[in-house]
């Protein structure tokens, strides 16, 4: 039946039947997934796949894997261009766009031209003129693209209005319009083709992972709100009208993508530009974890590289993280819950929160002792983002009458109280934000956030590795740098390396080599060696000893990074090579820096032996010149 035809089912009925079968499928014997189509995977990399009741499908190491191991290349069944990064990025081989400067006529907000303003602004070299909403780095890459961005085209040039009109995220509309346009690629009979994914050892022998492959992955419908399967429904309709006939599907099959893209999509960033993409084999088998031994790194032509960002011992499950690690385990859970539908019970976020790190991610420091943590075992889990939005109290009921303890005295607190003081902290940290964010006032806004740094880190209130505190150091060395304070932001910089790197206490919050942690010992080592070069005029004792700490520092720093960036990217990747250019001009600094002194040393040698041998002479000589006057007066006695 054509998709604009098909009557939009009632969302009530639709989540109501979707209930009852699902609540039939937990009492029905459970079925072991069947890996057929992805076993090529275990021909040509370090992996073995495998399916049970417990687990479901899920990814094991094949043998003992040392950090960095590359264990599966995968390009996306689909991917978009992030929304932000539109123009940046190529959309056939997500290639750097070099965009050209234009003059054209200004427009008023009716889109009528305003007589006699023009406008300056960045263009492509090469995009869509009809529907404006696709850019590529060359002519090749648009034929390239035609066939796939012709399925697209008229949908396209409407989606923006459309997914407006229906309160429907435009990147969930795109990416529905993408992995039609792939299937439409593949073959009208693409959905029902089973043939076996083909993997390889290099990316040029990878091939897109089929759209027959897509379905495979869960929706999570039944998690969804019923009014937004509504409005989805609503503009996929729309959508699928403009869609030419040959490769309309039916909207009960787009909603059901739409669903998939929305719950399964990898944010992988590119050149510097973020993208979403659809990759089944990665989200089907590499299950996410709190503390993963693995992590997907964003390539070109949409292929996505998993390496082991540890030391796995064979047998092992191969885990990936779906969000940012530095952060408390409600946040964690939160977010992954409604993203991608399930309450994380990873071993970190199942640990005792008195045995964990994540104590320390949202730790508010004991009013007593001042050095202690506040620790309240929660005990409420949410299984459904219907429970989570709509049943907000519950949580609340669930710390009435109950105390936080202090882990090193034997303080309490109602939870209530701290749970104010943590409200309190969160509403200062997002009033700093958003006068940088809406104001753009950088001096305000530096103003602001180190106001937030003393009034809870130095007066003792939050531990110093609350995430909070985190993150306020790190958007303070970004204005700090904005503001042309280098000082400073290298000051802020190196807090959030040390603290992210672990104190003793808050070791294991990141794996070693984990992504952010390593850009941001590169960022602090570049701006270390650009304050280097131009405090080099400054030869006094505090100059050098400001040299000699940034030295050190940035020696360090980029030590880390590329160590890091070698297990991320690969030894012979172009950001390694960055990080070794840089640890390289740190060592020559470095090394010209220890010369420079020890020839001052040298100098200073031989002044200080005359300095120091000269009133030794000066003695013997007045010693010598006084047994020369009583030996002369001897004489002269014996004469007379």
């Amino acid at each position: 039946m054509a998709a604009t035809t098909e009557p939009i089912i009632d969302a009530n009925a639709a989540n109501n039947a979707t209930a009852v079968q699902a609540s039939k499928k937990k009492k029905a014997k459970k079925t072991v997934a069947d890996n057929t189509k992805y076993l090529g995977i275990e021909k040509v990399m370090p992996v073995t796949i495998k399916s049970s009741h417990a687990k479901g499908r899920h990814a094991v190491a094949a043998k003992d894997l040392p950090a960095g191991t590359l264990i599966t290349i995968e390009k996306a069944s689909s991917f978009i261009v992030r929304n932000q990064s539109f123009i940046n990025l190529c959309h056939c081989c997500l290639a750097s766009i070099q965009l050209k400067v234009q003059t054209r006529p200004k427009v008023d907000e009716q889109g009528k031209q305003i007589e006699g303003q023009v406008e300056r602004v960045n263009v492509p070299p090469s995009s869509c003129t009809k529907c404006k909403m696709a850019a590529y780095c060359s002519e090749t890459c648009k034929k390239a693209h035609a066939e796939e961005h012709g399925v697209q085209c008229d949908a396209l040039a409407e989606c923006n209005k459309i997914s407006t009109h229906h309160n429907v995220p435009l990147e969930q509309a795109r990416g529905v319009l993408a992995l039609i346009g792939r299937r439409t690629v593949e073959g009208a009979d693409a959905q029902s083709k089973q043939e076996p994914v083909v993997f390889g050892a290099d990316a040029k022998d990878v091939k897109p992972t089929s759209y027959s492959c897509v379905p495979d992955l869960n929706a999570n419908r039944h998690y969804i709100e019923r009014n937004d399967i509504k409005n989805l429904q609503a503009a996929l309709k729309d959508i699928l009208a403009l869609v030419p006939e040959s490769s309309r599907i039916p909207l009960s099959e787009a909603v059901e993508i739409a669903c998939i893209f929305h719950t399964n999509n990898h944010m992988l960033v590119v050149n510097g530009h973020p993208t979403l993409g659809v990759f089944p084999f990665s989200s089907l088998y590499l299950q996410h974890n709190c503390n993963p031994n693995c992590v997907c790194i964003g390539g070109s032509n949409g292929t996505m590289y998993v390496r082991t960002l540890t030391d796995v011992p064979a047998n092992t499950d191969l885990t990936i993280s779906y969000v940012d690690l530095y952060q408390p385990r409600e946040q964690r859970r939160r977010e992954l819950l409604l993203t991608r539908h399930f309450w994380c019970k990873c071993r970190r976020c199942s640990t005792l929160l008195s045995q964990s790190v994540d104590r320390f991610m949202d730790g508010i420091l004991c009013g007593d002792c001042k050095k202690g943590v506040m620790i309240f075992e929660e005990t409420k889990e949410v299984q459904d983002i219907n429970e989570l939005m709509t049943d907000i109290s519950a949580l609340d009921q669930e710390i009435q009458g109950k105390f936080a303890e202090c882990e090193s005295c034997p303080a309490k607190i109602e939870v209530t109280k701290l749970v104010d003081i943590l409200k309190a902290a969160i509403t200062d940290y997002g009033a700093a934000h958003i006068v940088l964010q809406q104001q753009g006032d950088l001096p305000k806004a530096r103003h602001q956030l180190e106001k937030f740094i003393h009034d809870y880190e130095v007066k003792h209130i939050l531990h110093p590795c609350n995430a909070y505190l985190i993150n306020t150091y790190i958007t303070l060395s970004r204005v700090c740098t904005q503001l042309g304070d280098l000082d400073r932001a290298i000051r802020y910089s190196s807090i959030v390396a040390e603290r992210m790197r672990g104190p003793p206490e808050c070791n294991n919050a990141v794996p070693k080599y984990y992504p952010r942690l390593a850009e941001y010992n590169m960022s602090l080592g570049d701006m270390c060696l650009k304050q280097i070069k131009k405090k080099a005029a400054n030869k006094t004792p505090a100059g050098r000893s400001i040299t000699r700490r940034y030295l050190k520092e940035a020696k360090t720093s980029l030590e880390s990074a590329y160590k890091a960036r070698s297990v991320i990217f690969g030894e012979n990747s172009q950001r390694a090579a960055d990080a070794k250019k840089l640890l390289g001009d740190a060592k020559k600094e470095h090394d010209e820096f220890v010369k420079s002194t020890e020839k001052k040393k040298q100098k200073k040698q031989p002044a200080v032996a005359q300095a120091t041998t000269a009133p030794a002479q000066q003695q013997q000589q007045n010693q010598q010149n006084q047994q020369n006057q009583q030996n002369q007066q001897q004489q002269e006695t014996a004469s007379a």
